[in-house]
């Protein structure tokens, strides 16, 4: 085989390896009835469970059954109930928080139709792509960087109003501070504080194996961001259908931590941003790459994977748009698309 031949095999493998990274962005194809059946399960699921949290019955019965054979009011007032309550936070943030995150946070229905879902979207979209993208700098020596500056509005906005509809919804009682002081410490000193060292190098949690495995869970979330919105366990994932177990993907963990290639998320959000961003949306992520200009690689390898797309599909009207608008974003901020 001659070097021309080696040349040629080795431009098609490239392009095979983009055409194949292209395909799996791609949203899947499902018929009416597996569509109809999945949002059923969907809101169903979701909404039995925050129900749950919120008004669950079981235990008034059960203290009920405990005072009548002698159990103390004060054990079952000041003790059993506050720790009922607590657990039904811990259900209630992991509930509302996995809706929260997939349907408010990522580009889909919800955020393609309210500005105000979009400005939730836009910060989620700057951690993914911007701060903490696939590569060297999805973990740092540092502490974590929020997409968001000062009071966040994406996540600790819905908490209060949470809270504050619970206590008007319950009264102001023990068992609802109860809840109040559950959601608080569940979501900041567990679900955010496991987050934020997901992307730390050096933590007092790195060498646990659990949160070795729950690591790798969101390292493929950043991977494919249709995956794995959990963070603490894929519990939620699992009953939705989102799961993404690291066990049967060795080779996206094994190659997610280089820089010479996108990611499924990539794809996702660049397509977002090139063909359905607001003329505001762009501007403002535009601004936020000029300001991390490692972000400018992964427009090199958007280029990159185009390419082999075209190759192979040369009649892809979305491709060929596609990097007809990464060419405009480079001229943008002066820069020259790469010889692919």
């Amino acid at each position: 085989m001659d070097k021309r031949t080696l040349s040629l095999s080795a431009n098609q493998t490239t392009a095979d390896r983009s055409n194949s990274l292209y395909e799996a962005a791609l949203k899947r194809n499902r018929s009416l009835l597996e569509r109809i059946l999945y949002a059923i399960w969907i809101v169903g699921g979701l909404t039995t469970l925050i129900t749950l949290a919120w008004f669950e019955p079981f235990s008034g019965q059960l203290f009920a059954w405990l005072s009548q054979h002698g159990v103390s009011s004060g054990l079952l007032d000041y003790v059993a109930l506050p720790l009922v309550y607590i657990a039904r936070a811990v259900l209630l943030v992991e509930s509302f928080g996995y809706a929260y995150h997939r349907f408010f946070q990522h580009v889909g229905f919800f955020t393609r139709r309210a500005q105000l879902i979009r400005r939730n979207q836009k910060f989620h979209w700057i951690h993914h792509m911007v701060i903490y993208p696939i590569g060297r700098f999805y973990q740092r020596s540092r502490a974590y960087i929020p997409a968001e500056k000062g009071f966040s509005l994406s996540w600790v906005g819905p908490a209060i109003a949470v809270c504050v509809l619970f206590a008007l919804t319950h009264g102001l009682t023990i068992a609802t501070l109860a809840f109040i002081a559950g959601v608080g410490w569940w979501a900041k000193f567990v679900v955010d504080r496991a987050h934020s060292r997901f992307h730390e190098v050096d933590h007092p949690w790195a060498d646990s194996t659990y949160y070795h495995w729950l690591e790798e869970i969101h390292l493929l979330h950043h991977w494919d961001q249709r995956k794995n919105f959990t963070i603490v366990h894929p519990l939620m994932d699992i009953l939705f259908g989102t799961y993404c177990s690291p066990a049967t993907h060795k080779e996206e963990l094994k190659t997610a931590l280089a820089d010479d290639d996108l990611t499924v998320s990539d794809l996702i959000n660049w397509r977002y941003l090139l063909i359905e961003a607001t003329p505001v949306e762009r501007a403002a992520f535009i601004s936020n790459i000029r300001a991390n200009r490692k972000a400018l690689t992964k427009v090199n390898h958007l280029f990159r994977v185009l390419d082999g797309r075209l190759t192979l599909h040369p009649e892809d009207t979305e491709a060929a748009l596609l990097k007809s608008r990464a060419t405009e974003l480079l001229e943008t901020i002066g820069k020259l698309p790469p010889a692919v």
